[in-house]
């Protein structure tokens, strides 16, 4: 069973209900994930905004660059699973799936390597102002992200 990742813990649901996994090839339930409800997210959110305002926003760049290219090289040490998982939820044929788990081990890396170089701009303005740019987090953001990709 899949249990929610909340405050760098496997927690059940609130709900105390799970829904079951099914593999699109048979119909079969292959595992079960947590159906969580309002206050799971919440709690997530709580947990994620604790992260960024006490280790998060206190690692310089290049150091959040280095753990985000260390989640890279997981993923690829780890495509074999995780591609095998995304054909097994998803119904995927192996060539696409494959391709998925490089894809998303490749994302990490393309943020890793960004996380030192984004800066702000001078944008050329009236005679006697500046006007710049500076790139600052939106800090703790939700999505709601399709069943079949990203991974």
């Amino acid at each position: 069973m899949q249990y929610n990742f909340i405050a760098n813990a496997c927690v059940p649901s609130s709900s105390g209900k799970t829904i079951a996994m099914l593999d699109p090839s048979d119909g079969q339930p292959f595992d079960e994930i947590q159906r969580s409800n309002a206050a799971d997210l919440d709690a997530a959110v709580r947990a994620a905004r604790q992260g960024l305002n006490t280790v998060w926003s206190k690692l310089g760049a290049a150091e959040r660059g280095r753990l985000l290219m260390r989640l890279s090289l997981k993923i690829t040490e780890h495509a074999a699973e995780l591609s095998a998982l995304e054909q097994r939820d998803c119904g995927k044929p192996t060539q696409q799936a494959n391709a998925d788990a490089a894809a998303l081990a490749r994302y990490f890396e393309f943020y890793a390597g960004a996380c030192d170089k984004l800066h702000g701009e001078t944008i050329p303005y009236l005679d006697g102002y500046s006007v710049l740019t500076w790139r600052e987090p939106h800090g703790v953001t939700g999505h709601i992200i399709p069943w079949n990709y990203p991974m």
